[in-house]
């Protein structure tokens, strides 16, 4: 019986590679969730709650900039004066940001506008999901899924942080892409990438799926985004050199392998996992990311692919104190609850549709009364 059951694992290629799939997705996912379980979570930290830490440290070299300063001068400074490393240049955030919130009148202006943004995300993905044939119910899970993702911006703290406007960059971006419409979509991404460069591994993907599609138009301009980046990135790179000196602190790897552990970390920041308890909050993400295995069509394989991006990213590159790069994603991977439960009935259907047809795989027919099936 055993050995019937290898020649039809040999002799149907494509239901063996379905249920070796389905099998692999059911245990990544179980592993995943007992991972999460037995990790000792703590609710992540914030400081912008009060607004201390690096919130207040952006704070002040937002005001040195408003006050006329140099922001490479300021930012500096204000670094080493807080024991901060300077070294790599990365270490010093890109200037857009802070200049960009240095050219606004006050701070209710600063969380107006970031409040602003997180709107217009939430609207622009209300809106390219009006066109769906959705129930009305499984339309407001949606957008109450995505608000637990903008919702950090409402923090009133919450705007010197580079990854909240990044992560509702992308998130906008990605909402408002179309196949015949894609450059503001290239525009508003490579703002992301300019304001925080952990977006800029957002324009990669989008132009990888642009070309695995053969959108060659579309994914020149992905590539441009990236150009550009890369060409301020570089000028960046220059003026922080010019000031820092070798007896400047430098940062302690990021290469830490924090694993699974420190993914749940960065997960947190989505409100969703704030007002859940712990051990609910292990169970939604990796049903998130299983959820994502059974996205479909241009914005469904988008999303798959950035999301897994970044989560395998988080396994290996991030310190303890990184978690709020998060931010970047917070808006994105809870969408995969909203496909968990049909990839959960696809995995139990590509299990059951090989195991049953024609007879079990290990030569046992399937149950019908008591009688075995007429040919």
């Amino acid at each position: 019986m055993v050995a019937d059951g290898v020649r039809r694992l040999i002799r149907d290629h494509r239901g063996a590679l379905r249920l070796v799939a389905a099998l692999a997705t059911l245990t990544i996912f179980i592993a995943l969730i007992g991972a999460g379980l037995f990790t000792n979570m703590n609710t992540t930290s914030s400081p912008v709650a009060d607004g201390s830490g690096d919130v207040a440290l952006y704070n002040r070299i937002i005001e040195h900039v408003r006050g006329g300063e140099s922001y490479y001068t300021a930012a500096i400074r204000e670094l080493r004066n807080g024991n901060y490393p300077v070294r790599p240049f990365v270490a010093v955030r890109p200037p857009a940001h802070a200049m960009a919130m240095a050219a606004l009148p006050d701070e209710t202006m600063r969380r107006l506008l970031l409040a602003g943004l997180a709107i217009i995300t939430l609207a622009a993905w209300a809106w390219h999901w009006r066109g769906r044939d959705i129930a009305p119910a499984h339309y407001a899970f949606a957008l109450i899924i995505l608000a637990t993702g903008v919702g950090p911006a409402f923090v009133p703290n919450a705007y010197p942080l580079h990854e909240v406007w990044a992560g509702l960059l992308i998130a906008l971006s990605l909402a408002v892409r179309r196949p015949d419409a894609w450059l503001a979509s290239v525009l508003v991404g490579t703002g992301a990438a300019l304001l925080r460069e952990l977006a800029a591994p957002y324009l990669l993907a989008m132009a990888v799926v642009a070309l695995a599609e053969g959108r060659r138009k579309e994914a020149a301009a992905w590539f441009a985004g990236i150009a550009v980046f890369a060409a301020v990135l570089a000028v960046h790179a220059f003026k922080v050199g010019a000031l820092v000196t070798a007896a400047d602190p430098v940062s302690p790897s990021w290469l830490q392998i924090g694993g699974w552990h420190f993914v749940l970390q960065t997960a947190q920041w989505n409100l969703l996992l704030q007002i859940v308890p712990t051990w609910l909050g292990a169970i939604l993400v990796p049903l998130a990311l299983l959820g994502l295995t059974a996205s479909r069509g241009p914005l469904g394989r988008r999303l798959a692919l950035i999301v897994a991006g970044y989560i395998a990213a988080f396994v290996f590159v991030g310190r303890d104190n990184n978690s709020y790069w998060g931010l970047i994603i917070a808006p994105l991977w809870p969408l995969g609850l909203l496909t968990a439960w049909p990839a959960l009935v696809r995995c139990a259907a590509d299990t059951r549709a090989f195991l049953l047809r024609d007879g079990s795989a290990f030569g046992t027919p399937p149950a019908s009364g008591h009688e075995t099936p007429k040919r």
